[in-house]
């Protein structure tokens, strides 16, 4: 450790500048803009300076794009290496990259809300094996979920508990998001379920990450889904859900 005395004036966020730092020496840059692509000719800033900008409004304690002028414009005028943009320009940079989500109607003709965003599912998995959180051709774990997330957002839709919020199916590898589907709070876990994970199974195969074992719970026992986890997986975890079929095994 190197220590400098400085008349200086000393900020308690200087801890931002190794972030800055590593995020170039790391060369994010590269593989963000290349699985998101340019903004054009014209375009002033790419998605890799979004992106920077975000991560260290996150890690400096922001919620939300506003902060970076509202709270926290003076830590950011200075950190060495970083371009800080207007809220207006990040959100709007955040709205290119934004996905139309599909209806999709159940047999009972409930109205299903999903949003899959498959280039940013693309890039964080690039993004993890490029940080070496991921390894290729090596059997990994896989943990499969609904969670809801309570929310007021305006076509946030009432769940089976009775609040307003989303009810995304999230898939893990340890600690690390590996695909993401977002779906509204009146949605069936069940519903359609199986194209999840041919969408997850197909993008781990892409980028040869292996599952030796996967788990889920109770929301996961069909057959049709049951068939499709023995078929990508070495081993598989599913709590059986009460039902007749069951009980006469």
């Amino acid at each position: 450790m190197k220590i400098t005395k400085t008349s200086e004036n000393i900020h308690s966020s200087g801890g931002l500048n190794f972030i800055s730092n590593h995020f170039d020496t790391l060369n994010l840059r590269q593989i963000i803009d290349q699985k998101l692509g340019s903004r054009g000719e014209m375009a002033t800033f790419s998605y890799s300076d979004c992106t920077k900008n975000y991560l260290i409004l996150f890690l400096a304690g922001g919620d939300c794009a506003e902060d970076i002028q509202v709270h926290l414009k003076e830590e950011f005028d200075n950190v060495k290496g970083l371009n800080t943009y207007s809220a207006d320009t990040l959100l709007r940079m955040q709205k290119e990259l934004a996905s139309e989500k599909e209806i999709r109607h159940s047999k009972n003709n409930v109205e299903n809300q999903i949003n899959t965003n498959s280039q940013l599912n693309e890039l964080n998995i690039g993004l993890l094996l490029k940080l070496n959180a991921l390894k290729k051709d090596i059997y990994h774990d896989l943990d499969f979920d609904n969670q809801f997330i309570p929310c007021e957002k305006y076509d946030a839709a009432k769940s089976y508990k009775m609040k307003l919020g989303y009810f995304p199916s999230v898939a893990t590898i340890g600690r690390n998001i590996v695909y993401v589907e977002n779906r509204n709070g009146n949605s069936n876990v069940k519903f359609e379920q199986s194209k999840t994970f041919e969408d997850i199974f197909s993008l781990l195969d892409k980028n040869n990450i292996k599952i030796g074992r996967a788990r889920m719970d109770c929301g996961s026992f069909v057959q049709e889904i049951i068939e499709l986890v023995d078929l990508n997986t070495q081993n598989f975890y599913i709590r059986a859900q009460r039902c007749g079929q069951l009980s006469k095994k």
